[in-house]
């Protein structure tokens, strides 16, 4: 019993050293056009979850591997009502390479402290949180106090520049992976890591996969050319890459549902008929977190193998 206290009072002290030498130093977040300084309060509470997280994500996958929430009504309304309450927690806005890229160019463009790390890398939090890895795992990019937070946590990151970044990019993006701008609080001084998401292990991209929430859907989306479409007995390949369930196969036509791409560009990528083109989406909702000014900054529509 003497030894349990002294666990849980040494435990207590580390932690309160931790936030005590976390609150002295002055960080900075993302904001719109510039860096911005960031609280405090705000910078202790992101490493306080950064911390935990890995907690948070073994309990989500439980739920979600757990058939008597997933295959029944009340267990998905439950999954339903959780992500609902997660309001503040992270989201993701799915974008392409190009976005992605756009973004990591912006960051390193923007004047901050010279000893202040503005991008490293580690392995994916979801991977190393339950232990199950797929490659490439090294692929979370964490950006400027978000950086800092996951360096100071000692779990495997190390700072890298912004063409080391471009490159696990392109290399997530070869492996089929989807990029997701991942913020807390519904704001953008929150953006804090650029995730390259899988389906089968990512636990935001699980967790939409059953309620449609934790994800929202980029600037972009995509149109398919019906007439230069190869069928899915020739190519089918969109309905194998996209993760959110936007192409299925009738009469063995392929059939594209706007409403459910969130504008990854995994499947203009893919294409084997160059039958698909990426369009500025007509309401894009998250302009307050990334601005479409950095997300498409010397982009154009294109189509086929120019992008993604």
């Amino acid at each position: 019993m003497i030894l349990e206290f002294m666990n849980v009072q040494t435990f207590v002290h580390g932690l309160l050293l931790n936030s005590f030498s976390l609150m002295l130093a002055g960080h900075v977040a993302f904001g719109r056009n510039k860096l911005v300084p960031i609280g405090r309060i705000h910078y202790v509470l992101h490493w306080l979850y950064g911390k935990y997280e890995p907690w948070i994500l073994r309990l989500t996958d439980w739920l979600l591997r757990k058939k008597f929430i997933t295959d029944t009504l009340a267990g998905r309304a439950l999954l339903y009502i959780l992500a609902s309450i997660s309001h503040y927690l992270p989201h993701g806005i799915v974008v392409p390479t190009l976005s992605a890229v756009n973004l990591i160019r912006f960051i390193e463009s923007l004047q901050g402290e010279e000893n202040s790390p503005k991008l490293a890398v580690g392995p994916c939090v979801c991977q190393k949180a339950l232990d199950r890895w797929q490659e490439p795992s090294c692929k979370d990019i964490v950006v400027l106090y978000g950086a800092e937070i996951y360096l100071h946590l000692n779990l495997g990151y190390r700072i890298i520049n912004a063409d080391e970044a471009v490159a696990i990019l392109e290399q997530c993006r070869d492996a089929g992976l989807v990029h997701s701008l991942d913020f807390c609080m519904q704001s953008g001084q929150w953006h804090f890591v650029i995730c390259n998401c899988d389906r089968d292990i990512c636990v935001l991209v699980r967790t939409f996969q059953i309620t449609g929430k934790m994800i929202y859907p980029g600037p972009l989306t995509v149109k398919q050319n019906k007439e230069h479409c190869l069928g899915s007995e020739v190519c089918g390949q969109c309905v194998k890459i996209c993760m959110f369930g936007a192409n299925s196969i009738r009469d063995k036509a392929i059939h594209l549902d706007d409403r459910k791409c969130l504008g990854c560009g995994q499947c203009v990528r893919v294409c084997r008929g160059n039958a698909r083109e990426v369009l500025r989406r007509v309401e894009y909702t998250h302009e307050n977190v990334i601005p479409v000014q950095v997300l498409l900054k010397g982009m154009e529509i294109w189509n086929g193998n120019k992008t993604a």
